[in-house]
């Protein structure tokens, strides 16, 4: 018992090492059958570790999700078998001491060995269909729950709602009988306890059964091949979020270096409902912290993004350079300080053999162009730029409807789109003339190289916008951003 316990804490203080590592890795919830595609992005971002974030279907006895590895340990064994060759560490994303209600351990038979807060005690006698409870309150019952179960006697519960009264609380629509308990009239004094649960669902073990589940996932990891295992210690955090720029960078300037640094989880997104598709600029932005701050970083790309998302290359070969940047100690302390700066923005090219330039972005707000009717339109809008600056530009069409010929015209210069951009398109035009057509997802639907590029002028300078709207229905609604660079700096790799 004691080699074992042994081996328990080696394997879960390893997967506290690698969460705190400096180094990048991919987290993904990839299939079986696309580990290869992972790899080979793994390759073109120079990743050296990827982690699926879910690879169990049950915690507890921590079986595989049969979409990750279709012949259990075989498969995984085999996965990490393929990745070292490909110079690439397979890991786990593991929830420590955690049974899933799924998993054959939530049962009755172990319900006493399930971590309890408490204890409850009933303000009242209970009988077998009361379905709204009232009991004494609690401290423990303060805390977020997220599966509401209270065990009392061999029955456990769960309700609907709490509301506070005094000195008791009120719990109503509770579900009695459950999980594979029985209903049962109990008396007031009888003991009760609040089952402790996490955010993500699960309950945890106590006593043997946590022994059992420790032992278990130990088994489990040496038969899949050793992958490496991280445990689940609040790394998935939402980073791409401009309103949090300031807090992110105070957050991280305020790290007292014991350990290395680790930003936390970057995620590419494709569009749905609720959100857009991740940009290149936020993204970017991110990178360019880790490199001020000498910190490390998960790149996120579920299965999803591995299937929709059109500029993963364009994001490996980004993720590629600022690592190469950050991990070659170039970087001078007055260089990290402006790119530490919460407002700034870079972005980072190859430059052949020499190393990278560094080029300071710098971006207008959205301007919104609202029609009123179909028709020709046209927009004046201003723009103050440090210094003269060829222009990249990004349209979204939004809503129904559609806009034609796109033309862009400042004091000295005219840029015409030979194009229709659909609702829920874009149109992109980067610093080299590349002009793309693509869906909400940045899949290329036409491209263009412009003859020539927009230039806008030092100083405080007027962009007309103009273009003809066409809808049967209701009127698109576009944005426009402008990005300007200044001059680079070379960075030398060989130094």
């Amino acid at each position: 018992m004691k080699r074992l316990c042994i081996l328990i804490l080696l394997v879960l203080l390893f997967g506290v090492v690698q969460a705190q590592s400096p180094q990048t890795y991919m987290v993904s919830d990839f299939a079986e059958d696309e580990l290869e595609s992972v790899l080979d992005l793994c390759e073109r971002g120079g990743v050296e570790q990827v982690l699926h974030k879910s690879p169990f279907s049950s915690y507890g006895h921590y079986e595989w999700d049969p979409s990750f590895a279709s012949k259990g340990d075989r498969s995984v064994a085999r996965m990490v078998q393929k990745a070292q060759e490909a110079g690439v560490r397979l890991g786990l994303l593991i929830h420590e001491d955690a049974i899933s209600l799924n998993d054959s351990y939530f049962a009755p038979r172990y319900f006493k060995q399930l971590r309890k807060t408490g204890p409850v005690q009933f303000y009242t006698n209970i009988t077998a269909e009361q379905r709204d409870l009232v009991i004494y309150h609690t401290e423990e019952l303060d805390q977020p729950s997220t599966l509401n179960l209270i065990l009392v006697g061999k029955e456990m519960l769960s309700y609907g709602t709490m509301e506070p009264a005094g000195d008791m609380l009120f719990l109503h629509r509770c579900s009695r009988g459950i999980h594979g308990t029985k209903n049962v009239e109990h008396e007031k004094r009888e003991e009760a306890y609040k089952i402790w649960d996490s955010p993500e669902r699960y309950c945890a073990p106590e006593g043997a059964l946590l022994d059992s589940v420790r032992n278990r996932l130990v088994q489990r990891i040496v038969a899949a091949g050793s992958p490496f295992t991280m445990l689940n210690g609040g790394y998935g955090q939402d980073l791409v979020n401009t309103s949090q720029r300031v807090q992110l960078v105070e957050r991280w300037s305020h790290h007292d270096g014991s350990q290395p640094l680790m930003l936390g989880w970057i995620p590419v997104r494709v569009s749905d409902k609720r959100q857009a598709s991740s940009t290149l600029e936020d993204l970017e932005w991110v990178l360019s912290k880790a490199a001020a701050f000498n910190a490390g970083f998960g790149l996120v790309i579920d299965r999803i993004a591995l299937k929709r998302y059109g500029q993963l290359d364009k994001v490996m070969a980004l993720v590629k350079a600022w690592n190469a940047v950050r991990d070659a100690g170039v970087l001078t302390e007055y260089q990290k300080e402006d790119l530490s700066d919460p407002y700034a923005d870079w972005h980072l090219e190859p430059n052949g053999k020499e190393g990278y330039l560094l080029f300071p972005v710098h971006q207008s707000r959205g301007y919104r162009c609202i029609f009123q009717e179909e028709g020709p339109h046209r927009e004046t809008w201003q723009w103050k730029s440090d210094e003269t600056s060829v222009v990249e530009l990004r349209i979204e069409v939004k809503g129904k409807g559609e806009i034609r010929q796109p033309m862009f015209v400042t004091a000295t210069d005219t840029l015409a789109f030979p194009y229709t951009v659909k609702a829920g398109e874009f149109l992109l035009c980067d610093f080299d003339g590349v002009a793309r057509v693509t869906d909400a997802d940045y899949h290329t639907l036409q491209e263009f190289t412009m003859a020539k590029m927009l230039t806008l002028p030092e100083g405080e300078s007027s962009v007309i916008f103009s273009c003809d709207v066409k809808s049967d229905k209701k009127l698109p609604e576009v944005s426009v951003r402008f990005f300007t660079r200044e001059e680079p700096t070379l960075l030398r790799m060989n130094r």
